[in-house]
């Protein structure tokens, strides 16, 4: 039941965020279908998964849009629309987990302010402006078109986008579905949840290890023996299944050589173009008319 759950979830994620893409190119003036827009979300999950701080999730997915036949502007309005509505959605979590993880955080602050140096809190806010840096970027995209897009297109987004970040989430709580001793619920649901964002501010690919480290140090629930199985089949519905989908399906409509140009985004400057979408194919330039 267990696994069936877990399947059900990352299909229901799967779909609110390809109909959220749908949407957004709809408020950008265009069409895109079902299979595209499922097609592109696999190429943006696998690159994400890939490429440090999922730097290359948004270059893939603009790389499908294009594929789809769309204007390079229009997928440009559409991702900024869409990132939109995303973002107020992610800072309710990340605000959600702080109250969780932190309920006294008055104190705690105290306490922690007076026990460390000067040095560990610059650390903390280069890493804070980093974050806030990349969100900036973002938005700089976003803002520039979010005006014109109706009010309920972002209010549907923004729902969509709560569907989706909750099924994730829930994948965790649905794999230990009639586990006896399981963890509360609430510890493996916001466990989940900021492991599964944090390699938005982790630099190596997929959380790099920490996320297993964590897991495993219990911050997701104490499974007990079952402790590396939950791990494994967790990692596996949550991020390794669709990762494996998205490179398959890029490898094939588009190349190798497409999709390692699209893994290596991140890495390092490479000609001046390490944060720009590989070139199409041949096939795919000569069907947009490049």
């Amino acid at each position: 039941m267990g696994h069936l759950l877990a399947l059900a979830l990352l299909a229901l994620d799967c779909l609110v965020r390809a109909w959220r893409i749908q949407l957004a190119t709809w408020t950008a003036g265009a069409r895109l279908s079902f299979s595209d827009a499922l097609r592109l979300n696999l190429y943006g999950e696998a690159a994400s998964q890939l490429t440090p701080n999922r730097l290359g999730g948004e270059p893939a997915r603009f790389l499908g849009i294009t594929e789809a036949g769309l204007r390079p502007v229009t997928g440009l309005v559409a991702i900024g629309v869409e990132v939109a509505c995303e973002w107020p959605v992610f800072l309710a979590a990340f605000a959600a987990l702080f109250v969780y993880y932190v309920p006294d955080w008055r104190e705690a602050a105290g306490v922690w302010l007076r026990r460390h140096r000067a040095g560990e809190l610059v650390t903390i806010e280069i890493i804070a402006l980093v974050v806030l840096h990349r969100v900036r970027r973002q938005w700089r995209v976003a803002l520039a078109h979010v005006r014109r897009a109706p009010r309920w297109v972002l209010g549907a987004g923004a729902l969509l986008t709560v569907v989706s970040v909750a099924a994730r989430a829930l994948i965790l709580p649905a794999l230990a579905w009639g586990m006896a001793g399981r963890p509360p619920f609430s510890q493996m649901f916001f466990g989940a949840l900021a492991l599964i964002h944090a390699p938005l501010v982790v630099p190596l690919p997929s959380g790099g290890g920490g996320l297993e480290v964590a897991f495993m140090q219990g911050f997701a629930g104490d499974f007990g023996a079952a402790q590396v199985r939950m791990l494994l089949w967790w990692r596996f519905y949550s991020a390794l299944l669709l990762t494996a989908l998205g490179v398959a399906v890029l490898v094939r409509q588009l190349g190798y050589r497409a999709a390692v140009e699209l893994f290596k985004i991140g890495w390092g400057k490479s000609r001046g173009t390490d944060s720009m979408p590989p070139r199409h194919p041949r096939r795919v330039r000569k069907r947009l008319g490049e």
